[in-house]
């Protein structure tokens, strides 16, 4: 979960190619109106994307796009690009798209370069509005995201959420029939006017059965689990996650900042693998278990989601077996999978120019993880192939290289987690991860302690869960034939998801050291004996890091789990904001720049598992490290205060220390580390599977 804010100061000539004004009332920072338009030019044509545009005046860019080579940084690259869709070789509108397949990876790559290649804001726009015209829906969508994440000049732009921009991808089916539906035959439906009418509830009743297993029980593993697998932030994260470092642009082609990609990828995986079992541990359920691949695979899935059109997303069957023809995929996986162990196990890998990668450096747990993404920063891209992708293609039952797509929901970014089959893909491919962690030698004493500081004590708040209901703007799936009522229309979505109360801790340190120091905590299960750690050091989360200043004496921290490092709240709903934006414009309001907006956090809510009501016993973690500087890598400059940076590190400590490593137990424990037993209580005071 390593999704960290970088802390750097502003360049005025980075953002929109307008201004923010600062603010005398407690140093805000406002949006002016060059910065405004913008915004309001991308939430207008992100409104229904099925839906030919109905805005006048962008009717005239419809037609042909920006032919100027004048216009483009790279034309070369925008020739490829016209040559492509002149030979009609893109996806057409209204078909199925996915990122995960040969055909499409290559359209879609072409679209962001003829994109993010256009040399200013209006030679953007204007091919902006033709791409929006002319372009496949969920491709253009994409590569739209792409572009506003790491185009320069677009930098502190907001998107809608990507939930309320396709609500396809993250609301059940019925959910959308539902509000389509009434919306036919009550013309009223959705407008201001009918308030709390407007909510349409999601209908968790056991139908349909999304998840069967021959030996878990379908209540075990099945809609005990629902409110996780589709929980709307946290499919939204991973999605986000996966745009700021895509993996099919590389970072000295596209100037991406890319400081230890390989490394967070992996990293971002362990976590997320290690927050999901501590909720099945919630459910009084056994970690998951690592795929074998071994067919027939017992576990079925059925998401319950319909693309725009109507079809269902692709399903895997109870003991879903491969095509005979598929079996030739399983041996390449299977040989990348040799091949990958044997890297690691020689300690080196030799690249064709003759220099030495050394393995026994934990510094290329980043090579690894790139190899493991196929990034295309790492040379070995072609050599080693997609894994990751193969694997999903293979339960899927889909091909790598086809004209048309029926994408289970395994193919997307954004609904990947709902699958248990990631998980377990996960584990396996993470296999090669803790084995690269096992050649490294143990952490000494000197790399563990911090030679003064004592952790004394922590006081911590009650933790406890609940289920709450959520509503999102679901508006986008009803069409809407006059633009004059676009924004006065507003249907709601209405979830059931987790959340905690808020609730902090107060650390005591006595120190000797007058100075910087970097705050790590941990969540975990309790276990019995230290000896223990090693099996349930894996299932640990890091739930938040920051640097403090420590003076000689007793020393006090109070943290909030508010605020928590790479962790963030809610997002303002696609039309509230829009109103906000155009009041802003009219000059009857301010729109504030801040971090309430940000794409990129793991949700605030998840931070901790539901527990049980009687309370589920688990342990907080603290270690206190000294601060060693991260040198800046990149001259791209993000202001804190209202943006993500691409992620950057509070220090030079490999990510997931200290359990990232087999421990020497002799003098693992230090005093400047603590382990405090915590309950974690569920309140049960709403009933999930209810029917409305």
């Amino acid at each position: 979960m390593k999704l960290i804010v970088a802390a750097l100061t502003i360049s005025l000539a980075v953002i929109v190619s307008g201004t923010y004004v600062p603010s005398i009332e407690k140093n805000m920072k406002f949006a002016d109106k060059d910065f405004l338009m913008k915004q309001k030019f991308f939430f207008e044509i992100l409104r229904n994307i099925h839906m030919p545009l109905q805005y006048e005046e962008y009717m005239t860019y419809t037609k042909t796009w920006i032919e100027d080579n004048t216009k483009y940084t790279n034309y070369d690259q925008v020739i490829e690009f016209f040559n492509m869709y002149k030979m009609d070789l893109f996806l057409g509108k209204g078909e199925i798209f996915t990122i995960n397949n040969k055909y499409l990876l290559k359209q879609t790559y072409m679209l962001f370069s003829f994109l993010y290649n256009s040399l200013d804001w209006d030679t953007y726009y204007k091919n902006v509005i033709w791409a929006r015209e002319n372009i496949n829906e969920g491709m253009f969508i994409y590569a739209i995201t792409l572009t506003v994440l790491h185009r320069t000049d677009l930098q502190g732009l907001v998107l809608p959420a990507i939930y309320e921009i396709y609500p396809y991808y993250f609301f059940n089916t019925d959910i959308i029939r539902t509000a389509t539906y009434r919306k036919i035959y009550d013309l009223k439906f959705g407008f201001y006017g009918n308030g709390k009418y407007n909510v349409v509830y999601s209908n968790f009743t056991m139908t349909y059965p999304y998840e069967v297993s021959v030996t878990d029980t379908y209540m075990k593993d099945g809609m005990v689990m629902d409110y996780y697998y589709e929980d709307i932030g946290l499919n939204s994260y991973y999605f986000y996650f996966m745009m700021d470092y895509p993996f099919f642009l590389g970072g000295d082609k596209f100037g991406l900042l890319k400081e230890r990609s390989g490394e967070l990828y992996l990293y971002m995986h362990q976590q997320l693998l290690a927050r999901y079992n501590l909720e099945r541990f919630s459910n009084f359920m056994y970690p998951t278990k690592m795929l074998t691949w071994r067919f027939p695979l017992e576990t079925g899935y059925f998401s319950l989601l319909s693309y725009w059109n109507g079809i269902p997303f692709k399903y895997r069957d109870v003991n879903f077996m491969i095509k005979d023809d598929d079996y030739f995929k399983l041996d390449l996986i299977k040989d990348w999978e040799m091949r990958m162990r044997k890297i690691i196990d020689d300690g080196f890998y030799m690249m064709d120019d003759g220099t030495k990668i050394d393995l026994r450096k934990w510094e290329n747990i980043d090579f690894i993880g790139k190899m493991m993404n196929c990034n295309m920063d790492n040379i070995l891209c072609q050599k080693f192939g997609f894994i990751e992708m193969m694997s999903k293609m293979l339960l899927s039952g889909m091909d790598f290289v086809t004209m048309k797509t029926w994408p289970s929901a395994l193919m997307h970014y954004e609904t990947t987690l709902r699958d248990p089959m990631f998980y377990k893909l996960w584990d396996r491919l993470m296999s090669f991860y803790y084995l690269f962690k096992s050649y490294l030698p143990y952490y000494t004493m000197e790399d563990l302690t911090f030679k003064g500081v004592v952790i004394k004590d922590v006081a911590i708040d009650k933790m406890m869960t609940y289920f709450e209901y959520f509503d999102s703007d679901i508006s986008n799936v009803i069409p809407m034939m006059n633009v004059d009522k676009y924004w006065d229309l507003s249907v709601l979505g209405r979830t059931m998801r987790l959340n905690h109360k808020p609730f902090t801790y107060t650390l005591d340190v006595m120190s000797e050291f007058n100075g910087k120091g970097v705050i790590r905590v941990f969540l975990g299960p309790k276990f019995d004996k230290l000896m223990d750690l090693e099996y349930y050091r894996k299932f640990f989360i890091e739930i938040d890091q920051y640097l403090v200043d420590m003076v000689v004496g007793k020393n006090t921290f109070i943290r909030k789990s508010r605020d928590f490092y790479w962790s963030v709240r809610d997002r303002t709903m696609y039309t509230d904001l829009y109103k906000k934006m155009m009041l802003a414009i009219a000059d009857k309001d301010k729109f504030i720049l801040d971090m309430s907006e940000a794409h990129c956090g793991f949700p605030d809510r998840l931070i901790l598992p539901k527990g049980w009501t009687s309370g589920m016993k688990m342990q907080l973690y603290f270690i206190i490290t000294p601060y060693t500087v991260t040198e800046t890598k990149s001259d791209m400059i993000f202001d804190k205060t209202f943006m993500c940076g691409k992620y950057n590190f509070i220090d030079n400590l490999p990510m997931g220390f200290p359990f990232d490593r087999e421990i020497d137990y002799t003098y693992w424990y230090t005093k400047n580390m603590l382990f405090k037993d915590v309950f974690i209580y569920h309140i049960d005071n709403t009933k999930m599977n209810e029917t409305y």
